[in-house]
């Protein structure tokens, strides 16, 4: 039977259910993102490699930046998850198995920690959106831990924002200098960020 123009069409290999489908396109874009600058990436690359053809990737992400977009949710839905405090732990406790928890993740996900945070970086407004509705998450996480109200644009909001970034990027050097440093002296070092960015935040007013 001859396929018609607008009906997809998959590379020889096991047919999938389409959920199934969807999380085998993403684990490929992981792959591909996590090693490539985001214009660097070609959305027939990641077809030809995922075994499939280009339509019907486009059927189920619209264009190359929706399919990144979905990556990012999915990146942070997992570190969201692997990192969920306990809240019967004291503050410092919940910190550090946050930690630990969030550079055992980066540690198994190394391709999905560099997509999200290398090619994010520079990317459009609704790109960012998603980054920023997560890294705001995470600050949330961080002051409730403490004890400390949400006031955003505070002092103590913009310093976990902040803290945010600087863990990032310290997760980011030290995974890609080959882990050198331990990873409790990594931990160590984050821990120690976070107080003394908290502590001077907590010296200042908080202004309307």
């Amino acid at each position: 039977m001859k396929r018609t123009p607008h009906e997809p069409h998959e590379a020889p290999g096991p047919r999938l259910e389409p959920d199934a489908r969807r999380a085998h396109l993403l684990a490929v874009g992981v792959s591909v993102f996590g090693t490539k600058a985001y214009d660097d990436v070609q959305i027939d690359q990641i077809a030809q490699q995922a075994g499939v053809s280009r339509g019907l990737l486009y059927h189920y992400f619209p264009n190359k930046r929706a399919f990144f977009a979905a990556i990012v949710q999915l990146g942070y839905d997992e570190i969201l998850a692997a990192t969920q405090p306990d809240p019967a732990l004291p503050p410092e406790a919940q910190l550090h198995a946050g930690l630990q928890a969030y550079v055992g993740y980066v540690v198994g996900h190394p391709h999905m920690y560099r997509a999200i945070f290398r090619s994010a970086a520079s990317l459009e407004p609704s790109i960012q959106a998603v980054v920023n509705r997560n890294l705001e998450l995470q600050a949330q996480r961080i002051l409730s831990a403490q004890g400390i109200p949400l006031v955003p644009h505070s002092p103590t909001h913009v310093a976990a924002r902040s803290w945010l970034a600087f863990l990032i990027q310290a997760v980011l050097d030290w995974l890609d200098q080959g882990a050198t440093a331990s990873r409790d002296d990594l931990i160590k070092v984050c821990v120690g960020a976070l107080d003394g960015a908290m502590r001077a935040a907590q010296t200042l007013p908080c202004r309307a």
